[in-house]
């Protein structure tokens, strides 16, 4: 009888490894799935990042062309832009060595 039984086992050698096969290759999906989030993941993190900066800077270049009919704006403008200094000023200029 046992002898038959391990007939029996030997004879659905084909399931076991069609079983095998299929574990290693879920295995294997599986892995590659997650190191693919793990890309996805730290791109995002990225892009929110760089998204925050462009909203940031957005805001800043509508505040600047909003401003852009006011005098003193105009004044600072070019001041830091040209280096300009207005009437009655003196201009300093530090020189790191």
């Amino acid at each position: 009888m046992s002898v038959m039984r391990t007939y029996r086992v030997f004879s659905w050698w084909w399931v076991f490894l069609f079983m095998t096969t299929c574990f290693v290759t879920y295995a294997h999906a599986s892995k590659k799935k997650m190191q693919t989030y793990r890309v996805l993941v730290e791109r995002l993190r990225e892009l929110e990042t760089a998204r925050d900066l462009a909203i940031s800077e957005k805001g800043r270049l509508e505040l600047e062309i909003h401003s852009q009919s006011d005098p003193l704006w105009i004044q600072l403008a070019l001041m830091k832009g040209l280096g300009l200094v207005p009437e009655g000023q003196k201009k300093v200029v530090f020189q790191e060595e």
